[in-house]
């Protein structure tokens, strides 16, 4: 039996994991934190633009009125709460969101000198075979797959307008 090789994790892929912890850790700390769930994202989508300013209001017009209190679905101290919420955290949602972007563009910052260098090569290998490197051929085949690039297309034709 072939035993599956395994290799020792990269410096980056530890890293990755220390953080990828901290995220998890962090998650934990975070009351009633709850993933997305698309069935009801319309719904927060419309509540969303509700102004604060609005809903301090309605908080003081049902705290202040004892009829209102009684026929209204309206919960002053869960209000409050979500408010406190929001103010705490919203911050921390910035702050990720800013983390979030700065990760994508620092792996795109390091990939494209990379890309950059790679299709130089490829270029410089498949002027090598032009120019009689057959030994070069096979590999370039597997390379223009891996690309996934088909090159220039074709141009369409553009119609002429029918005369009337």
């Amino acid at each position: 039996m072939a035993e599956k090789e395994t290799s020792a994790p990269t410096q980056a892929e530890r890293r990755a994991a220390l953080v990828r912890k901290v995220l998890k850790e962090a998650a934990k700390r975070i009351p009633g934190l709850k993933a997305p769930h698309k069935p009801t994202a319309r719904t927060l989508t419309g509540h969303r633009t509700v102004p604060k300013k609005f809903i301090n209001g309605i908080i003081f017009a049902v705290a202040a009125n004892q009829q209102l209190r009684a026929i209204s679905k309206f919960d002053v101290d869960e209000a409050r709460a979500a408010l406190e919420f929001q103010a705490a955290f919203r911050p921390i949602a910035d702050q990720l969101a800013l983390m979030l972007a700065s990760i994508n563009y620092t792996i795109d910052l390091r990939m494209a000198p990379v890309a950059s260098s790679a299709l130089r090569t490829y270029t410089i290998a498949k002027g090598m075979a032009r120019g009689g490197h057959n030994d070069l051929t096979q590999g370039l085949r597997a390379l223009q797959r891996d690309l996934g690039r088909k090159g220039p297309g074709k141009k369409k034709k553009a119609k002429s307008p029918k005369s009337a």
